[in-house]
Protein backbone atom coordinates (compact mmCIF):
# COMPACT_ATOMS: atom_id res chain seq x y z
CA UNK A 1 0.00 0.00 0.00
CA UNK A 2 2.72 2.23 0.62
CA UNK A 3 3.98 2.56 -3.09
CA UNK A 4 0.31 3.18 -3.73
CA UNK A 5 0.22 5.93 -1.33
CA UNK A 6 3.46 7.37 -2.63
CA UNK A 7 2.43 6.95 -6.20
CA UNK A 8 -0.82 9.07 -5.20
CA UNK A 9 0.96 12.11 -3.87
CA UNK A 10 3.61 12.36 -6.73
CA UNK A 11 0.44 12.79 -9.17
CA UNK A 12 -0.96 14.97 -7.40
CA UNK A 13 1.72 16.97 -6.92
CA UNK A 14 2.99 16.53 -10.60
CA UNK A 15 -0.31 18.12 -11.21
CA UNK A 16 -0.75 20.97 -8.97
CA UNK A 17 2.76 21.84 -10.37
CA UNK A 18 1.92 21.65 -13.87
CA UNK A 19 -0.88 24.09 -13.07
CA UNK A 20 0.84 26.45 -11.04
CA UNK A 21 3.98 26.56 -13.87
CA UNK A 22 1.15 27.31 -16.50
CA UNK A 23 0.73 30.73 -14.34
CA UNK A 24 4.16 31.86 -13.82
CA UNK A 25 6.40 33.20 -16.50
CA UNK A 26 6.47 32.44 -19.84
CA UNK A 27 10.17 31.19 -19.88
CA UNK A 28 8.84 28.47 -17.55
CA UNK A 29 8.10 25.18 -19.93
CA UNK A 30 6.68 21.52 -19.20
CA UNK A 31 7.44 20.05 -22.65
CA UNK A 32 6.22 16.56 -21.46
CA UNK A 33 3.76 15.52 -18.22
CA UNK A 34 2.95 12.17 -18.61
CA UNK A 35 1.99 9.00 -16.76
CA UNK A 36 2.51 5.44 -18.47
CA UNK A 37 1.81 1.95 -17.31
CA UNK A 38 2.26 -1.85 -18.63
CA UNK A 39 0.73 -5.29 -17.55
CA UNK A 40 1.81 -8.42 -18.92
CA UNK A 41 0.53 -12.36 -19.15
CA UNK A 42 3.35 -14.33 -18.96
CA UNK A 43 3.67 -18.44 -19.67
CA UNK A 44 7.07 -19.80 -18.37
CA UNK A 45 8.50 -23.48 -19.10
CA UNK A 46 11.02 -25.04 -17.76
CA UNK A 47 11.94 -28.67 -18.19
CA UNK A 48 8.41 -29.77 -18.43
CA UNK A 49 7.26 -27.49 -15.53
CA UNK A 50 5.13 -24.99 -16.10
CA UNK A 51 3.55 -21.55 -14.74
CA UNK A 52 1.88 -18.34 -15.60
CA UNK A 53 0.37 -15.71 -14.43
CA UNK A 54 -0.54 -11.78 -15.03
CA UNK A 55 1.15 -8.84 -13.50
CA UNK A 56 1.71 -5.42 -13.67
CA UNK A 57 5.04 -4.57 -14.89
CA UNK A 58 6.31 -1.13 -15.07
CA UNK A 59 4.16 1.98 -13.75
CA UNK A 60 6.11 5.47 -14.44
CA UNK A 61 5.60 9.38 -13.72
CA UNK A 62 7.67 11.50 -16.43
CA UNK A 63 8.45 15.02 -16.41
CA UNK A 64 10.41 17.37 -18.53
CA UNK A 65 10.80 21.06 -19.62
CA UNK A 66 12.66 24.42 -19.83
CA UNK A 67 13.21 27.04 -17.59
CA UNK A 68 14.92 30.70 -17.35
CA UNK A 69 16.17 29.78 -20.91
CA UNK A 70 18.90 28.52 -20.76
CA UNK A 71 18.26 25.40 -18.09
CA UNK A 72 16.42 22.72 -18.80
CA UNK A 73 15.02 19.29 -16.18
CA UNK A 74 13.92 15.87 -16.51
CA UNK A 75 12.07 13.73 -13.65
CA UNK A 76 11.23 10.51 -14.07
CA UNK A 77 9.91 7.76 -11.22
CA UNK A 78 9.44 4.31 -12.10
CA UNK A 79 7.55 2.17 -9.96
CA UNK A 80 8.67 -1.83 -10.42
CA UNK A 81 5.26 -3.44 -9.93
CA UNK A 82 6.56 -6.96 -10.17
CA UNK A 83 8.75 -6.58 -7.77
CA UNK A 84 7.09 -3.86 -5.80
CA UNK A 85 9.93 -0.97 -5.64
CA UNK A 86 9.87 2.20 -6.63
CA UNK A 87 13.23 4.00 -8.25
CA UNK A 88 14.19 7.71 -9.50
CA UNK A 89 15.47 6.87 -12.92
CA UNK A 90 16.11 10.29 -14.10
CA UNK A 91 16.05 13.82 -11.66
CA UNK A 92 18.40 16.03 -13.55
CA UNK A 93 19.05 19.43 -14.49
CA UNK A 94 21.10 21.12 -17.27
CA UNK A 95 22.68 24.35 -18.36
CA UNK A 96 23.21 24.60 -22.06
CA UNK A 97 26.19 27.17 -22.53
CA UNK A 98 24.94 27.87 -26.18
CA UNK A 99 24.34 25.51 -29.06
CA UNK A 100 27.36 23.60 -28.60
CA UNK A 101 28.20 22.95 -25.23
CA UNK A 102 25.58 21.71 -22.15
CA UNK A 103 26.59 20.95 -18.71
CA UNK A 104 24.09 18.11 -16.48
CA UNK A 105 23.74 17.07 -13.00
CA UNK A 106 21.60 15.04 -11.16
CA UNK A 107 20.20 10.87 -11.01
CA UNK A 108 20.69 9.86 -14.87
CA UNK A 109 21.60 6.14 -16.56
CA UNK A 110 25.82 5.51 -16.74
CA UNK A 111 26.91 6.72 -20.66
CA UNK A 112 26.95 3.07 -21.92
CA UNK A 113 26.88 2.11 -25.35
CA UNK A 114 24.39 0.30 -26.99
CA UNK A 115 20.99 0.26 -28.48
CA UNK A 116 19.76 -2.41 -26.11
CA UNK A 117 20.74 -0.51 -22.72
CA UNK A 118 19.41 3.06 -23.99
CA UNK A 119 15.68 1.92 -24.12
CA UNK A 120 13.68 2.51 -21.30
CA UNK A 121 12.49 -0.76 -19.32
CA UNK A 122 8.64 -0.17 -19.80
CA UNK A 123 10.01 -0.72 -23.60
CA UNK A 124 12.05 -4.04 -23.37
CA UNK A 125 10.44 -7.69 -23.67
CA UNK A 126 13.17 -10.53 -23.35
CA UNK A 127 16.95 -9.25 -23.00
CA UNK A 128 20.54 -10.18 -22.11
CA UNK A 129 21.95 -11.20 -19.14
CA UNK A 130 23.90 -7.63 -18.65
CA UNK A 131 20.98 -5.91 -19.28
CA UNK A 132 19.04 -7.72 -16.53
CA UNK A 133 22.13 -7.67 -13.99
CA UNK A 134 23.61 -4.04 -14.57
CA UNK A 135 21.91 -1.32 -12.49
CA UNK A 136 22.23 1.79 -14.56
CA UNK A 137 21.19 4.40 -12.43
CA UNK A 138 23.73 6.92 -10.85
CA UNK A 139 24.40 10.50 -9.70
CA UNK A 140 26.73 12.49 -11.36
CA UNK A 141 27.28 15.22 -13.59
CA UNK A 142 28.58 15.22 -17.40
CA UNK A 143 29.59 17.69 -19.72
CA UNK A 144 28.22 17.56 -23.42
CA UNK A 145 29.69 18.82 -26.80
CA UNK A 146 27.18 19.18 -29.66
CA UNK A 147 28.18 20.04 -33.86
CA UNK A 148 26.34 22.72 -34.92
CA UNK A 149 24.42 20.37 -37.42
CA UNK A 150 23.05 18.18 -34.42
CA UNK A 151 23.83 15.27 -35.70
CA UNK A 152 26.70 14.42 -32.89
CA UNK A 153 26.90 14.29 -29.55
CA UNK A 154 29.83 13.26 -27.37
CA UNK A 155 29.42 13.20 -23.37
CA UNK A 156 31.87 12.89 -20.73
CA UNK A 157 30.23 11.94 -17.38
CA UNK A 158 31.54 11.10 -13.52
CA UNK A 159 28.89 9.27 -11.37
CA UNK A 160 29.34 7.09 -8.03
CA UNK A 161 30.05 3.50 -9.25
CA UNK A 162 26.56 1.51 -9.58
CA UNK A 163 28.28 -1.44 -8.01
CA UNK A 164 29.08 0.32 -4.35
CA UNK A 165 25.77 0.70 -2.25
CA UNK A 166 27.11 2.59 -0.03
CA UNK A 167 27.67 6.33 -1.79
CA UNK A 168 30.71 7.88 0.37
CA UNK A 169 33.14 5.44 -0.19
CA UNK A 170 35.19 7.42 -3.09
CA UNK A 171 34.51 4.14 -5.73
CA UNK A 172 33.45 5.94 -8.91
CA UNK A 173 32.66 5.50 -13.17
CA UNK A 174 34.45 7.39 -15.75
CA UNK A 175 32.60 7.32 -18.93
CA UNK A 176 32.87 8.55 -22.52
CA UNK A 177 30.17 8.42 -25.18
CA UNK A 178 29.59 9.22 -28.66
CA UNK A 179 26.59 9.50 -29.86
CA UNK A 180 26.36 10.19 -33.87
CA UNK A 181 23.81 9.86 -36.78
CA UNK A 182 24.97 9.58 -40.26
CA UNK A 183 21.77 9.10 -42.86
CA UNK A 184 20.44 5.62 -41.95
CA UNK A 185 23.27 4.87 -39.37
CA UNK A 186 23.63 6.06 -36.04
CA UNK A 187 26.21 5.09 -33.38
CA UNK A 188 26.15 4.60 -29.90
CA UNK A 189 29.89 4.17 -28.59
CA UNK A 190 31.02 4.06 -25.63
CA UNK A 191 34.41 3.43 -23.23
CA UNK A 192 33.90 2.63 -19.42
CA UNK A 193 36.12 2.62 -16.38
CA UNK A 194 33.50 1.42 -13.50
CA UNK A 195 34.65 1.20 -10.25
CA UNK A 196 34.48 -1.78 -8.37
CA UNK A 197 36.88 -0.99 -5.20
CA UNK A 198 38.99 1.08 -4.38
CA UNK A 199 41.75 1.42 -7.19
CA UNK A 200 39.75 -1.57 -9.04
CA UNK A 201 38.06 -0.82 -11.95
CA UNK A 202 35.93 -2.98 -14.94
CA UNK A 203 36.57 -1.57 -18.39
CA UNK A 204 34.06 -1.99 -21.06
CA UNK A 205 34.17 -1.29 -25.19
CA UNK A 206 30.68 -0.60 -25.95
CA UNK A 207 29.65 -0.52 -29.51
CA UNK A 208 26.07 -0.19 -30.72
CA UNK A 209 25.13 0.23 -34.48
CA UNK A 210 21.32 1.22 -35.75
CA UNK A 211 20.14 1.05 -38.68
CA UNK A 212 16.89 2.52 -40.00
CA UNK A 213 15.42 2.06 -43.81
CA UNK A 214 12.13 3.88 -43.02
CA UNK A 215 10.07 0.25 -42.32
CA UNK A 216 13.23 -1.55 -41.62
CA UNK A 217 15.05 -1.02 -38.28
CA UNK A 218 17.64 -2.98 -36.79
CA UNK A 219 20.50 -2.94 -34.28
CA UNK A 220 23.85 -4.56 -33.32
CA UNK A 221 25.63 -4.66 -30.23
CA UNK A 222 28.59 -5.52 -29.00
CA UNK A 223 30.45 -5.24 -25.53
CA UNK A 224 33.38 -6.09 -24.36
CA UNK A 225 34.30 -6.32 -20.74
CA UNK A 226 37.51 -6.93 -18.69
CA UNK A 227 40.25 -5.98 -16.20
CA UNK A 228 43.23 -4.83 -17.96
CA UNK A 229 45.29 -7.01 -15.63
CA UNK A 230 43.09 -10.36 -17.21
CA UNK A 231 43.52 -12.58 -19.13
CA UNK A 232 41.85 -12.60 -22.37
CA UNK A 233 41.09 -8.94 -22.14
CA UNK A 234 39.09 -8.67 -25.26
CA UNK A 235 36.41 -11.40 -26.40
CA UNK A 236 37.22 -13.41 -22.53
CA UNK A 237 33.81 -11.38 -21.65
CA UNK A 238 31.15 -9.66 -23.89
CA UNK A 239 27.57 -9.43 -25.00
CA UNK A 240 26.48 -9.69 -28.32
CA UNK A 241 23.11 -8.57 -29.55
CA UNK A 242 21.10 -7.99 -32.49
CA UNK A 243 17.45 -6.89 -32.60
CA UNK A 244 15.46 -6.37 -36.22
CA UNK A 245 12.11 -4.93 -36.72
CA UNK A 246 9.97 -4.37 -39.71
CA UNK A 247 7.09 -2.06 -39.76
CA UNK A 248 4.15 -3.51 -42.21
CA UNK A 249 1.94 -0.89 -41.14
CA UNK A 250 1.79 2.61 -38.73
CA UNK A 251 -0.09 -0.08 -36.64
CA UNK A 252 2.07 -3.42 -36.86
CA UNK A 253 5.84 -4.48 -36.55
CA UNK A 254 7.22 -7.55 -35.98
CA UNK A 255 10.17 -8.29 -34.57
CA UNK A 256 12.57 -10.47 -34.09
CA UNK A 257 15.67 -10.30 -31.27
CA UNK A 258 18.42 -12.71 -29.98
CA UNK A 259 21.91 -12.37 -28.33
CA UNK A 260 24.81 -13.93 -26.24
CA UNK A 261 26.38 -13.42 -23.12
CA UNK A 262 29.64 -15.19 -22.25
CA UNK A 263 32.33 -14.37 -19.28
CA UNK A 264 34.69 -17.54 -19.52
CA UNK A 265 37.27 -16.07 -16.90
CA UNK A 266 37.35 -17.77 -13.30
CA UNK A 267 37.22 -15.99 -9.91
CA UNK A 268 41.08 -17.36 -9.21
CA UNK A 269 44.16 -16.94 -10.99
CA UNK A 270 47.14 -18.86 -10.27
CA UNK A 271 50.42 -18.04 -9.54
CA UNK A 272 53.06 -20.53 -8.81
CA UNK A 273 50.50 -23.47 -8.90
CA UNK A 274 48.30 -21.91 -6.17
CA UNK A 275 44.85 -20.28 -6.54
CA UNK A 276 45.00 -16.51 -6.04
CA UNK A 277 41.27 -13.86 -5.72
CA UNK A 278 41.11 -11.88 -8.99
CA UNK A 279 38.47 -9.41 -9.66
CA UNK A 280 35.24 -10.50 -11.32
CA UNK A 281 32.61 -9.25 -13.28
CA UNK A 282 29.72 -8.28 -11.31
CA UNK A 283 27.38 -8.56 -14.23
CA UNK A 284 27.72 -11.42 -16.13
CA UNK A 285 29.76 -13.23 -13.41
CA UNK A 286 32.56 -15.58 -14.21
CA UNK A 287 31.86 -18.62 -15.80
CA UNK A 288 28.56 -17.85 -17.03
CA UNK A 289 26.99 -18.54 -20.49
CA UNK A 290 24.14 -17.42 -21.61
CA UNK A 291 21.84 -17.79 -25.18
CA UNK A 292 18.67 -15.94 -25.61
CA UNK A 293 16.04 -16.01 -28.60
CA UNK A 294 12.78 -14.46 -29.36
CA UNK A 295 9.70 -13.42 -32.25
CA UNK A 296 7.48 -11.15 -30.85
CA UNK A 297 5.30 -8.10 -32.58
CA UNK A 298 4.00 -4.65 -31.50
CA UNK A 299 0.34 -3.13 -32.66
CA UNK A 300 -1.13 -0.34 -32.16
CA UNK A 301 -4.85 -0.24 -32.08
CA UNK A 302 -5.07 3.40 -33.08
CA UNK A 303 -4.13 4.65 -36.39
CA UNK A 304 -1.89 7.82 -35.75
CA UNK A 305 -1.63 7.43 -32.21
CA UNK A 306 0.82 5.24 -29.83
CA UNK A 307 -0.55 6.15 -26.66
CA UNK A 308 -2.08 2.18 -26.63
CA UNK A 309 0.09 -0.59 -27.56
CA UNK A 310 -0.62 -3.92 -27.51
CA UNK A 311 2.46 -6.82 -28.09
CA UNK A 312 3.59 -10.46 -27.80
CA UNK A 313 6.54 -12.64 -27.79
CA UNK A 314 7.78 -15.64 -27.98
CA UNK A 315 11.30 -16.42 -26.50
CA UNK A 316 13.90 -18.77 -25.63
CA UNK A 317 16.94 -19.12 -23.54
CA UNK A 318 19.77 -20.98 -22.22
CA UNK A 319 21.97 -20.59 -18.86
CA UNK A 320 24.89 -21.75 -17.76
CA UNK A 321 26.55 -21.16 -14.77
CA UNK A 322 28.98 -22.34 -12.46
CA UNK A 323 28.10 -24.41 -8.97
CA UNK A 324 30.39 -22.67 -7.25
CA UNK A 325 32.94 -19.57 -7.46
CA UNK A 326 35.80 -22.97 -7.80
CA UNK A 327 34.30 -23.09 -11.06
CA UNK A 328 33.29 -26.41 -10.64
CA UNK A 329 31.85 -27.71 -13.69
CA UNK A 330 28.91 -25.50 -14.98
CA UNK A 331 25.66 -26.44 -14.13
CA UNK A 332 23.59 -26.33 -17.39
CA UNK A 333 19.81 -25.23 -17.11
CA UNK A 334 17.35 -26.91 -19.42
CA UNK A 335 15.98 -24.62 -22.37
CA UNK A 336 13.15 -21.92 -21.17
CA UNK A 337 10.30 -20.73 -22.84
CA UNK A 338 8.40 -17.72 -21.90
CA UNK A 339 5.35 -16.79 -24.13
CA UNK A 340 4.25 -13.15 -23.25
CA UNK A 341 1.01 -10.90 -23.82
CA UNK A 342 0.71 -7.52 -22.58
CA UNK A 343 -0.62 -3.86 -22.75
CA UNK A 344 1.27 -0.71 -22.69
CA UNK A 345 -0.49 2.54 -22.64
CA UNK A 346 0.08 6.18 -22.09
CA UNK A 347 -1.51 9.68 -20.95
CA UNK A 348 0.12 13.18 -22.39
CA UNK A 349 -0.97 15.41 -19.87
CA UNK A 350 1.42 18.14 -21.74
CA UNK A 351 2.91 17.16 -24.90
Amino acid sequence: MKNYRNLTLLFLSMMLFSGIAFSQEKNFTIDKLSIEGRADFDYFNEDGTSTSGIDGKYFNFEMKGSFLQDFSYRVRQRIDMYHGSSKTDYMILSYHAGKNFSLTAGKMPLAVGGWEYDLAPIDVYFASNFWNTFDCYDVGGQVEYHTNDGNHDIIFQVTNSTFTKEKFQGIYAYNLIWYGRMGAFSTSYSINMIGQSKGEYINYIALGNAFDFDKLDFFIDFMNRGFLNQKDFFLGDFTLIGEVKYAFTDKFTLMAKGGYDRNKHSYLDYENGLPQPIPFDMTVKPGVEYTFAGLGFEAYPYKGNKNVRLHGFLAMNSLNEPTDEMLNPNSSSPLSLQFNLGVTWRIDFAK
